[in-house]
């Protein structure tokens, strides 16, 4: 599946939801921009990075908690951070109010398709595919994410 501006990815058990603002297609691969909700009381995911993409977040509304390499910061309404290529992180809303983010990755390789690729694969498998069945889809995108 490739995205389309306006394709929504919600995955119920896990309160996100991901909407495309702007696609490869239609920036031409510069980027792709998505609105990011994150659920209340969030959990860190694990810890990845980027190695041929940067990223761009500004909080729209909640907090967000962050580790960049080493450091740990928040983020709440109006502010902008960067994760750079290459930088190991991982991001989460931890207080009650959830949080939603504008998110630009640099540039848009194929990470439209991997984020609808999972979300297609959770949906196939009742909300819980298997780490293995994950891995699958991450492996064929490790210019776009890699675990740490």
């Amino acid at each position: 599946m490739i995205p389309e501006i306006g394709t929504e990815l919600i995955y119920p058990t896990r309160g996100t939801r991901t909407v495309f603002t702007a696609t490869a297609a239609s920036t031409a691969g510069s980027y792709v921009e998505v609105e990011a909700t994150y659920p209340p009381h969030g959990k860190p995911p694990p810890r990845h990075l980027h190695p041929a993409q940067d990223e761009h977040f500004t909080v729209l509304s909640g907090r967000i908690r962050y580790v960049r390499d080493d450091e740990a910061a928040e983020a709440g309404e109006g502010d902008e951070f960067e994760v750079p290529r290459g930088v190991a992180h991982q991001m989460w809303s931890p207080g009650p109010e959830g949080a939603v983010l504008r998110w630009r990755i640099s540039p848009a390789l194929q990470t439209g398709e991997m984020f609808c690729e999972l979300w297609q694969l959770s949906r196939d498998n009742g909300w819980a595919p298997t780490p293995a069945q994950l891995f699958g889809i991450v492996s064929n995108h490790s210019a776009e994410f890699q675990l740490c």
